[in-house]
């Protein structure tokens, strides 16, 4: 009697694929769920902001809303291409996933093209380098570092003694953010953010470029989870 075949790939790759199809559903929920809240904080921190610095930050919101737009879209279409094709197609997807999120995280080096912004003035504290993190990501930035040291979410920036510390290093003046995104959007908004920062009387220098081709090679460690673990 020959023997009965198994079943187990079949199943294995059904399962792959299923987890696939999660994965990508719950970041669709997850980028939505930020585009709302995004826009309900700027929204409220707008109220106080003079008219220029409002039509300004008006038109980077409607852009990010935009984008988020397009990464639902791309993120919709990931999906039902997952629920029609078979077990590699999940595993292509899975992988550039994972690449993109440890891109995001900080993880890996990344290059393309962008500007490198140079911020030189006494007194600067971490509120000015939040606020030129947050103008930068919001006007087209995917990565960044600053004099070296990679910005990424759960990066901590602080006020210490001895003037602004990413992740416990100071940051010396001036302050170099080399940033990877799309030119064209973040060389308008450094042009904005040169013309208002040169009305300030701290600084010395604020001046960018752009360039077709840069490298960010800082990292950040993996952070590892303590107190999480599945459910």
């Amino acid at each position: 009697m020959s023997a009965r075949p198994s079943s187990r790939p079949q199943r294995s790759r059904s399962t792959g694929g299923a987890f696939a199809v999660w994965t990508i559903a719950l970041l669709v929920a997850l980028v939505a769920t930020i585009q709302l809240r995004s826009q309900a904080e700027v929204e409220r921190s707008l109220q106080s902001v003079d008219p220029a610095s409002l039509a300004f930050s008006i038109d980077q919101l409607h852009r990010a809303n935009e984008s988020l737009d397009a990464q639902i879209s791309t993120l919709n279409q990931q999906v039902a291409a997952l629920q029609s094709g078979g077990g590699s197609a999940a595993d292509q997807e899975l992988t550039a996933e994972a690449l993109h999120l440890r891109m995001l995280e900080g993880l890996v080096p990344v290059q393309g093209p962008g500007i490198v912004f140079t911020l030189d003035a006494s007194g600067l504290t971490s509120i000015d380098l939040q606020d030129a993190i947050n103008n930068l990501e919001a006007g087209g930035g995917e990565a960044m570092e600053v004099n070296l040291h990679r910005v990424v979410e759960g990066v901590v920036i602080n006020q210490g003694d001895n003037g602004v510390t990413i992740d416990g290093s100071v940051l010396q003046a001036p302050w170099v953010f080399v940033v990877v995104g799309d030119p064209t959007r973040l060389g308008e908004t450094a042009d904005e953010m040169t013309r208002q920062l040169r009305g300030d009387r701290r600084v010395r220098e604020a001046a960018y470029r752009v360039e077709p081709n840069l490298v960010i090679r800082a990292v950040v460690s993996e952070r590892p989870f303590v107190y999480a673990s599945p459910s």
